[in-house]
């Protein structure tokens, strides 16, 4: 092999474990973030969309070694997932509260899958 060539491997996750669904209506959601933000001084939260569904995850430790042996051998682990259902994407939401940007995932072969699963579970349909 050249010195100057170097090898890409593209070696995708196999598995997505969430440990804990949460599941709300998205205007309910957007309050509880918007306050929540508020409270602690922080600037605009931003969410993941993908094909209907709102979502964000929560990882355990990343500086893990438990967490970092189960990535290399192709798992992520979600401490949680918290979603919502809301068919069109939009980049924000403006409530008189606040304002919650979102950021459309799908391109992204592995949330295009979580979101597919998401709305298998929801239990709160729009």
């Amino acid at each position: 092999m050249d010195s100057n060539s170097v090898e890409v491997i593209l070696e995708p996750y196999k598995k997505i474990v969430i440990h804990e669904l949460v599941e709300y209506r998205l205007h309910d959601w957007v309050d509880i973030i918007i306050t929540g933000i508020k409270s602690l001084g922080g600037t605009m939260p931003t969410l993941l969309w993908c094909n209907g569904v709102v979502f964000q995850t929560a990882l355990f430790n990343p500086n893990s070694e438990a967490v970092i042996k189960e990535q290399l051998n192709g798992i992520i682990h979600y401490s949680s997932v918290t979603f919502a259902l809301k068919e069109k994407f939009q980049k924000e939401i403006r409530t008189d509260k606040g304002t919650i940007l979102f950021v459309d995932v799908g391109a992204n072969s592995n949330l295009v899958k979580l979101a597919e699963v998401l709305k298998t579970y929801s239990k709160l349909k729009e």
